[in-house]
């Protein structure tokens, strides 16, 4: 009876397995770097992102760096002990975007991340940063952290975004906003994240919460035989 008992808990348990959400690397702490990596467009260093920029022909490397490269600066991540700095040296329009993540179409998702604005200790404010979010290569976003520090330090602020797939995958961009009210000299990213949103008590039933063929195979056998094992018990008593 245990087993039957074990097997419909699987079954329920596998329901939600079609809409599972995942993302490699989110807060880039692997590979991981001693101070500070400057990776070009184009480059797939970090497991999980490729470097991009939306401005070819001009600079187009982004700062992968370590918490000490520039901490006596005041300058450190949001999380973790590792972060991005988009604008690299200096520029805007560059970025990383993700490989492709699981979805279900129909499934709202929420894209998480940290935007870091810079006071860098002997050289002043680096001024508000602008991230734009684009989410398979649609502008979802930008997304703004005012910098609120007059000394030196980091600033980060949680932005979120919610979307509803459309497909089986999705891949997303983060760039070094154009715009010139952002600052081109320091650009932080981190600690980005991807998840389900939670269906609401009441609520419409998410396509991503409806089990595959297979699963409710599986669930209906589960519960076929541990309902015969409750009747055969009761027949014994």
């Amino acid at each position: 009876m245990k087993c039957l008992a074990s097997l419909a808990v699987v079954a329920v348990a596998m329901t939600g397995s079609a809409s599972a959400a995942s993302l490699v690397n989110g807060g880039f702490e692997q590979p991981g770097t001693a101070s500070v990596t400057y990776l070009n467009a184009g480059s797939t260093f970090l497991p999980g992102w490729t470097v991009v920029d939306s401005l070819p022909g001009g600079d187009t490397e982004i700062a992968y760096s370590n918490n000490g490269a520039f901490a006596s600066y005041g300058v450190v991540g949001s999380e973790g002990s590792h972060y991005l700095e988009l604008t690299g040296v200096t520029g805007r329009g560059k970025g990383v975007k993700s490989d492709a993540i699981d979805t279900v179409a129909g499934t709202t998702y929420r894209v998480g991340f940290d935007v870091g604005a810079f006071f860098v200790r002997g050289q002043g404010s680096y001024g508000d940063v602008t991230i734009d979010l684009r989410v398979d290569d649609v502008l979802a976003g930008s997304f703004t952290n005012a910098l609120g520090l007059t000394s030196a330090g980091s600033d980060w602020q949680r932005f979120t975004y919610d979307f509803v797939a459309a497909g089986p995958s999705v891949r997303l961009t983060f760039l070094a906003s154009t715009a010139l009210s952002s600052s081109y000299l320091g650009a932080g990213l981190d600690n980005v994240t991807f998840d389900v949103v939670p269906q609401q008590p009441g609520g419409p039933v998410s396509p991503g919460g409806v089990p595959e063929p297979g699963v409710w195979a599986l669930m209906i056998l589960g519960f076929g035989l541990a309902g015969s094992g409750l009747r055969r018990q009761v027949r014994l008593a």
